[in-house]
């Protein structure tokens, strides 16, 4: 990050402090955020310095949020967060050094790690983080945060929203490509993020669409498309009428390997997303966050995908 000079940063701080003041229009939603101290214990270091990142900023999630939804949805995530989070996560996610460990592997002596923690730079990007990591370097993080679908127009439910996807060009994820052949780390981390779901007994999770990301500039346009929109529809994002996101239901409507030309890559990838994902589950489940109860396998929420396919590629794994 660059230094700023003292006279930047009190221009900074002064901008911020205009920007905050916007909750006073709503004595209501100042009175719900007073009773959460601000949301100060979900935050450390530099971020509190700006306990209201989602309103000093010139986006918070979506480019399309109002002023009031971007506090209802601050509110509902640290809200949902407080309710359901055991302690031992809190504390994993919030306030250490790497975050929660929801998966790991070590093959060929490279060590690849998949973990949650609270988002450390762009918060207003989204809360928190999905971090693949390779011998300790992260390669991709995938951002989101929880929020009232009524956001999107639709039912109240809580669910999950997706809104950032960045891969880190760095020389580890050539590594990452020759240990997992065909695949990359954006799905290893999406694979996760549906594990959180199911912990939570999610029926669908919401992606942003490229234009609604916040950091969407038209010159970029092709490639926010890719890193959004088109691979958001690559495992089955639907549309439901609403600018800010698509729906992406959970089972994922992947295509069926007897569409896929590669089946055998096909069924490598999905191996390790399905591995991902229950592993995922499992963990969060263990450290006592989500509502969700471990249910019967064959349930929706155990499945990664539709269709047969998943329990022969678990049972290929032995």
């Amino acid at each position: 990050m660059r230094k700023l000079t003292p006279a930047q940063r009190w221009w900074l701080a002064l901008q911020r402090l205009i920007a905050s003041c916007r909750i006073l229009r709503y004595p209501h939603k100042l009175r719900q955020l007073w009773n959460m101290g601000f949301m100060g214990q979900y935050l450390k270091g530099q971020n509190q310095r700006d306990r209201f990142f989602f309103l000093t900023h010139n986006y918070y999630l979506s480019r399309y949020f109002t002023v009031a939804q971007r506090i209802d949805s601050a509110i509902f995530h640290y809200g949902y967060e407080g309710r359901v989070g055991a302690s031992a996560y809190l504390r994993d996610v919030y306030h250490s050094r790497r975050g929660l460990t929801l998966w790991q592997q070590v093959v060929d002596g490279v060590r690849c790690a998949i973990t949650l923690c609270a988002t450390e730079d762009n918060r207003h990007e989204g809360d928190l983080s999905v971090c693949c990591f390779v011998n300790d370097v992260r390669v991709c993080r995938v951002s989101f945060s929880y929020v009232d679908s009524s956001v999107f127009g639709l039912a109240s439910q809580c669910t999950m929203f997706v809104t950032r996807n960045q891969t880190d060009h760095v020389p580890e994820l050539q590594l990452f490509r020759n240990t997992f052949k065909q695949n990359s780390p954006p799905f290893f981390c999406i694979a996760s993020v549906c594990g959180i779901a199911m912990a939570n007994g999610m029926p669908a999770i919401y992606v942003v669409k490229a234009d609604a990301q916040i950091a969407y500039a038209e010159t970029y346009a092709e490639s926010f498309s890719n890193s959004y929109s088109t691979l958001w529809k690559r495992l089955g994002a639907q549309e439901i009428g609403c600018k800010h996101a698509y729906s992406m239901p959970i089972p994922l409507l992947l295509a069926p390997l007897s569409a896929v030309k590669h089946r055998s890559r096909a069924i490598a990838r999905r191996r390790n997303w399905l591995e991902i994902a229950l592993c995922t589950r499992r963990t969060i489940l263990e450290c006592g966050m989500g509502p969700a109860q471990a249910e019967e396998d064959g349930d929706p929420v155990t499945r990664l995908w539709e269709g047969q396919e998943e329990g022969d590629i678990a049972q290929s794994q032995s």
